[in-house]
């Protein structure tokens, strides 16, 4: 199996680097060339635009930020260099409504879509640890399988619609966003009332099994939002719009995500775009006057 992969961001790196340890044939692309470097030093081909990773892939794997960019990468190179039967596996985080269309773009060019969107951090996607959602053909997600399970502990098939997967990984955003909200006002009363906040900090990360409840505790409780191996606020942002689209379509309200956006859209404005997404907390703590 030949595979390329298009996006080699924070958690395009470590997933490619992923697939590049099973000795898979492996083209890689990315806008900035350097990004490139250490994967071409491991054995991978460096390609100079998206059809060229594309055109002698078995399977093309895109890693980017948005439907705007999956959609402008498919329709301008993918549809026209992808062989017939070759399978597009989209990792974004896209909606529901743009996994669809993907999935009628390239059913009436001859190739194949498989939604497969991630749930992790990028310390997750270069150990390998992630979970994938997939959903489309059940054949063609069998296809994919081998390569998903070199980047994803978890591997799970969904269902046949494309857009059910990103749904899927929409919802288990929206859980994260909601308890970093929580985290962030109950700090925030906490630090307003006086109350010392390590003891605070220690139950919270006790309370939280999972470690990514655990790390958010922490880094809340000590205002460590740099964006080291962080989810960045912009493309935090994104999801939570994209969150808030697909619950609309629904007819269904998402209130959380309201105040959650509301503050993205601050910290973005106040120039926090690369930060950590529960960096919201540093709004949270200027709408309580503190510092």
């Amino acid at each position: 199996m030949k595979v390329a992969f298009i996006g080699l961001g924070n958690m395009g790196s470590g997933m490619a680097a992923c697939i590049l340890k099973t000795g898979t044939g492996l083209a890689v692309y990315n806008r900035s060339p350097e990004k490139m470097a250490p994967l071409v030093a491991a054995g991978a081909r460096a390609a100079t635009d998206p059809a060229d990773a594309a055109q002698d892939a078995d399977v093309v794997i895109t890693c980017l930020m948005d439907d705007a960019s999956v959609l402008g990468i498919v329709q301008c190179n993918l549809l026209n260099a992808m062989k017939p039967g070759a399978v597009h596996l989209g990792v974004t985080t896209v909606s529901p409504g743009c996994a669809d269309e993907l999935a009628r773009l390239h059913a009436a060019s001859g190739s194949i879509y498989v939604a497969g969107p991630v749930v992790g951090r990028p310390d997750a996607a270069a150990a390998g640890e992630l979970v994938s959602f997939l959903s489309g053909d059940k054949a063609a997600v069998e296809y994919v399988m081998p390569v998903c399970r070199s980047y994803s502990r978890v591997a799970r098939y969904i269902a046949e619609r494309h857009g059910t997967a990103n749904a899927l990984k929409l919802a288990v955003n929206y859980m994260v966003v909601s308890i970093i909200e929580a985290m962030g006002e109950v700090y925030a009363f906490a630090d307003k009332a006086g109350v010392p906040l390590d003891p605070l900090r220690e139950l919270l990360v006790n309370a939280m099994n999972h470690p990514a409840l655990k790390m958010y505790a922490a880094k809340i409780g000590e205002r460590d939002f740099a964006g080291r191996g962080g989810f960045a606020m912009a493309a935090g942002l994104k999801d939570v719009k994209l969150m808030q689209a697909a619950a609309g379509e629904m007819g269904v309200g998402l209130e959380i995500g309201d105040i959650a956006r509301r503050k993205m859209e601050a910290a973005v404005a106040a120039g926090m775009v690369d930060t950590d997404w529960s960096a919201t907390y540093e709004i949270t703590r200027r709408d309580f006057g503190l510092h």
